[in-house]
């Protein structure tokens, strides 16, 4: 993955308008990948997503978020092969920012001026008035997506879904062809469920997906993923139910696991409750998040420490002091014998019967 800037220097150079009407609105750790770019830029220097996740000691998937987020403010372009891989990363210069920034200016529909892009996605209800989507409905867009949709669901649509896709269209500024496949993806899992394909919509959205070419990359990398955790799990034979996708959707994207920690959890499921437990996974994986489980070095150390305290209270309970009170048998008061004068009874027995 090359970096490119617009100019070459041999300092570091930090546009105003980032620092004045960017930086103040943005995560601190977005701000730091992204400074980290620009000097890498300088220097020329090659990157990988896993070399920089390295070096912030952070995920794949933390990195794609910061990466998204600049790119929806119109600070970075990102390019992909034709594998749907990320090979170029273009910085834009401050002129090209304003540009960008004022041609992405949504049509006013109050005084009011409109809300910065944010790395989350709007929330729909807030999103479009009941004039604005009456217009939406009227343009030859929304009524091809409205005919595709009702195709692929064999029926018409419901209020609710129709909302849907002028959520997509106007507010997430999915094109046309992406919420086609959207639509085609969430049907191909089994779904037409609203509340499940906002969902998908809004994970693309945060990923910094705006084609179908990066979609589709996207969306076979979890289907990888899901059928990878699913032998794990010891399920073949058949497709993720929709639940189980929100699970594993949860550890991948929303927690930002690896592949490989997901299965350890899995593999330490099985082992405990001998079959496949998504919520018992969920637990653990949770679990991890909380106390900021990145790596399986972290499980490990994790692990460790476990033992340790184990072990400590193993030791404080087999201590001398412990063993002596715990052992029923000293509870009583112990007899003492003179062994010498036993015995000389039982001569003076075995000689009285002889007599």
């Amino acid at each position: 993955m090359k970096l490119h800037l617009p100019s070459q220097s041999g300092v570091t150079v930090v546009e105003n308008i980032f620092i004045d009407q960017y930086m103040p609105k943005a995560n601190g750790e977005f701000v730091k990948l992204y400074l980290y770019l620009l000097r890498c830029a300088g220097a020329g220097k090659e990157l990988s997503l896993s070399s920089i996740a390295d070096v912030f000691d952070h995920t794949e998937g933390d990195v794609k978020r910061a990466l998204a987020y600049w790119e929806k403010l119109h600070l970075l372009k990102l390019q992909y092969d034709g594998k749907g891989t990320l090979c170029d990363i273009l910085f834009l210069d401050g002129k090209t920012q304003e540009e960008t920034a004022a041609s992405r200016e949504p049509i006013p529909e109050t005084g009011n001026a409109a809300p910065s892009v944010s790395a989350q996605p709007p929330v729909k209800k807030y999103s479009v008035t009941r004039d604005r989507k009456k217009e939406l409905k009227e343009q030859a867009e929304i009524q091809q997506l409205i005919f595709i949709a009702e195709q692929y669901f064999s029926r018409p649509l419901t209020s609710t879904e129709q909302s849907n896709l002028i959520y997509f269209y106007d507010t997430l500024h999915f094109s046309e062809d992406l919420i086609e496949y959207l639509i085609e993806y969430c049907v191909s899992k089994g779904s037409t469920s609203p509340h499940y394909m906002e969902k998908v919509a809004q994970e693309w959205y945060k990923a910094g997906i705006t084609t179908v070419t990066q979609a589709k990359a996207d969306t076979n990398l979890f289907n990888k993923n899901y059928f990878t955790i699913f032998h794990a799990m010891g399920i073949k034979g058949r497709n993720p139910a929709p639940v189980e996708m929100e699970y594993m959707d949860r550890w991948l994207n929303e927690y930002g696991f690896t592949i490989e920690i997901v299965l350890e959890a899995c593999c330490r499921t099985i082992r405990q409750t001998h079959q496949p437990n998504f919520q018992y996974a969920d637990k653990i994986l949770e679990q991890w998040h909380s106390q900021g489980v990145r790596h399986l070095s972290d499980v490990k150390r994790l692990d460790e420490k476990h033992s340790a305290k184990a072990a400590e209270k193993k030791e404080a309970g087999t201590s001398p002091a412990s063993k002596g009170s715990s052992n029923r048998f000293n509870n009583f008061p112990q007899r003492e014998y003179d062994w010498n004068a036993l015995e000389q009874q039982l001569l003076n027995a075995q000689s009285r019967k002889e007599g």
